[in-house]
């Protein structure tokens, strides 16, 4: 059975979730993540840069690999939705 766009947002939600049993909260992450780099590169790095970054580099894997890996589009969407989340939060004061 072909799953639409909100079966797969709905399956991205749940990794997220899931994540963050396992890694801690996304913004600590991201934070954490953007820190390093931007001492790593010698220039600001914000967390939701990190964001676009790590799905950047997931369409980079889904367009070098022969066979369609589904888990980079959903890793990819689920890093898009994480920076969306914390610009959201930036621009609500939070």
């Amino acid at each position: 059975m072909a799953l639409n766009p909100s079966d797969v947002l709905n399956k991205v939600a749940s990794i997220i979730a899931q994540r963050a049993q396992t890694h801690g909260d996304y913004r600590d992450t991201f934070q954490m993540t953007a820190d390093i780099w931007s001492a790593y590169l010698g220039t600001p790095i914000t967390p939701v840069q990190v964001c676009v970054l790590n799905a950047l580099q997931k369409l980079a894997r889904d367009q070098n690999s022969e066979d369609c890996n589904p888990d980079n589009l959903d890793d990819g969407t689920g890093y898009l939705a994480i920076g969306a989340a914390i610009q959201q939060a930036k621009k609500e004061g939070g």
